[in-house]
């Protein structure tokens, strides 16, 4: 396995190619565009792209909704990540996605995104710093409507690059793509909704020869709408980080859990934020019963969207 600085060169990278590396597996969401349906005489048959019943996307905390924009609504997305605490000393490092979100076609939606961010540390010893940029393309699909089929179902591929910056061995190139599926359905109408996400984020880190490396994430979320436009949210992730772009060399594991809040302020903009902290976890050929060494303890995320 690689060392504890090499791991959160890694995660840095990753975090700002998937939005969320560290993030990666929870963090890309576009951004939420309110419905604009208008009355008919005659009700048209069910759709699977548009619900009689919309599910704010960022309702569930890091796990995300599957519903997609209308054809034709657009909607910008400002997003902060935070990851805080490291194995072998301190470690903190911030992210910001802008993001754009467009329904191109009915059931399709693309968000292009531009990221920045910076990590600061002290590791084993050594301090650490670091900087970055990049941009990506969020792309949505939805196969599944949860009035036509009962459950909510999307399909995503999120490719992204991003210039990493860091205090020594020279900047770096980090290729991602990210594979998710996003589902989720109603329990019990106008009150309680559930969520489910699997992702894997696959990693090219350069110069030649590139490292690859891959982070898998299984998360699950309620989300309870207490009053009219505000959402509470409680959700149980799980990722398990590769030193391939399959399955076949793990490098660790972490369970995260924590609560989240949205609030649906005006008619075009909502609010949202989530904490997760890691409960259990495992990094290989390291002490300890958390892994500190490709995840970090606690992660913020704070998203404000707008919908035109």
């Amino acid at each position: 396995g690689e060392s504890a600085m090499s791991h959160h060169r890694r995660g840095l990278s990753v975090a700002l190619v998937a939005g969320s590396g560290l993030f990666a597996a929870s963090l890309a969401s576009a951004a939420d565009l309110p419905s604009r349906k208008g009355l008919a005489a005659i009700a048209p048959p069910p759709s699977v792209c548009s619900e009689s019943e919309g599910i704010p996307t960022d309702a569930f905390g890091f796990t995300t909704g599957s519903d997609v924009a209308e054809k034709g609504s657009f909607g910008p997305s400002l997003t902060y990540l935070g990851s805080y605490g490291a194995r072998g000393g301190r470690f903190h490092g911030h992210v910001g996605q802008l993001q754009g979100s467009y329904g191109l076609l009915p059931c399709l939606e693309i968000g292009p995104y531009l990221l920045g961010g910076y990590a600061d540390g002290s590791i084993l010893g050594f301090d650490y710093h670091a900087r970055g940029w990049g941009a990506g393309v969020e792309t949505k699909y939805k196969l599944l409507g949860r009035d036509v089929h009962g459950i909510g179902l999307t399909v995503v591929i999120d490719p992204s690059v991003t210039r990493t910056d860091p205090s020594f061995g020279g900047p770096f190139t980090g290729y991602n793509t990210g594979l998710r599926i996003f589902a989720d359905t109603t329990l019990v109408p106008g009150k309680l909704y559930a969520a489910l996400n699997v992702s894997h984020d696959l990693t090219w880190t350069g110069p030649t020869p590139y490292a690859r490396s891959s982070t898998l994430t299984i998360g699950g979320s309620l989300a309870w709408q207490v009053v009219e436009g505000i959402y509470l949210s409680g959700e149980v992730r799980h990722q398990r980080s590769y030193d391939t772009l399959g399955f076949s060399k793990e490098a660790g594991y972490a369970t995260f859990a924590g609560p989240g809040v949205y609030w649906q302020a005006t008619k075009q903009l909502a609010l949202s934020a989530a904490y997760n902290v890691q409960l259990a976890g495992k990094a290989k050929g390291q002490p300890g019963d958390l892994d500190l060494v490709n995840f970090s303890q606690h992660l913020v995320k704070v998203k404000a969207a707008y919908s035109f």
